[in-house]
């Protein structure tokens, strides 16, 4: 009898050991990512913002900026390993509702891991743009280190630092801090007077733009559940700020928070229970079972042994 049940606990000891890399590996990547239809739209609102508002020529100050921004993923261009996104984003005055900029993005990345991957016609703004790095969000179960993450107004990679953990709406999230200081993107021609600048005619400048994002993660996911963009730029004439086109603090709304915290609700609960609590507790509960084996079986051969 007591070698019938040992040989049955071997049994169930073999199959949670089995159970347990097959619950992290397998049934926990399944799960482990980036949905291939994935949408979203999330605002960010800028207080007492300043702008050039290039139609009625004029520096608007103390203004409440929006930027709306849309993401959809193209079904059809994404693949089992790689989600391919679309994203608008329109940046406006929420008073005259005056449109400042508008942007547009595509790229692919891997569903895991987020970095983005060279394939479907990436670009930003309508130029073809290779991008690497974090494209826009992070690994799935991200660790406390810096990340290299794509910078689409430079077009390159620029590194996010991890700064520590910070609470969103009672979520323990992962702060991460971009930073690009005085970069020249470009030129702009200005009237002279525009500028500032005595005399009749046009002046030509350097567009220097500089950025500290924040991006605060929710680790298990990788998905950001607040973002802020404090963006500033400006025109510089023989190394002399002449005008400011943009001078804004944007910053991810209540609603876009609260919409994040409850789109990562149920991977918080799901996946650390997949990919580490069950697996201990399969493992623990085969190592038992073969342990209680062992000691039948001992205690079995002694009996026969002194009979």
């Amino acid at each position: 009898m007591r070698r019938t049940v040992a040989v049955v606990l071997i049994a169930f000891g073999v199959f949670f050991l089995a159970l347990a890399p097959m619950t992290r590996t397998w049934l926990s990547s399944s799960l482990m990512k980036t949905p291939l239809d994935y949408y979203s739209e999330t605002v960010l609102v800028a207080e007492g913002a300043t702008y050039f508002n290039i139609e009625d020529v004029e520096l608007v100050e103390n203004a409440t900026l929006e930027a709306n921004s849309t993401i959809r993923a193209d079904v059809a261009s994404s693949t089992d390993e790689t989600v391919v996104w679309d994203q608008f984003t329109w940046l406006r005055d929420a008073d005259t509702d005056f449109g400042i900029t508008s942007t547009s993005r595509r790229a692919g990345h891997d569903r895991v891991t987020g970095q983005a991957v060279d394939c479907c016609d990436a670009m930003v703004n309508d130029d073809s743009v290779a991008q690497t790095g974090q494209a826009w969000k992070f690994p799935f179960f991200t660790e406390q280190r810096d990340y290299d993450f794509f910078e689409t107004t430079v077009r390159e990679v620029v590194p996010m630092e991890y700064r520590g953990t910070e609470a969103v709406e009672g979520v323990e999230a992962y702060k991460f801090v971009q930073e690009v200081d005085g970069e020249v993107i470009g030129e702009r021609t200005l009237p002279r007077s525009v500028a500032g600048l005595e005399g009749e005619g046009d002046v030509t400048g350097d567009e220097v733009f500089s950025i500290t994002r924040t991006y605060w993660i929710e680790p298990v996911t990788g998905s950001p559940l607040k973002i802020s963009e404090d963006q500033n730029r400006v025109v510089v004439v023989d190394g002399e700020e002449v005008l400011t086109l943009l001078d804004a603090e944007l910053v991810s709304n209540d609603q876009s928070v609260r919409n994040a915290v409850e789109n990562s609700e149920q991977g918080r609960a799901v996946l650390p229970l997949l990919h580490t609590t069950l697996p201990v507790v399969f493992l623990a509960v085969g190592v038992g079972f073969l342990g209680v084996a062992v000691v039948l079986l001992l205690t079995g051969r002694r009996r026969d042994h002194y009979n």
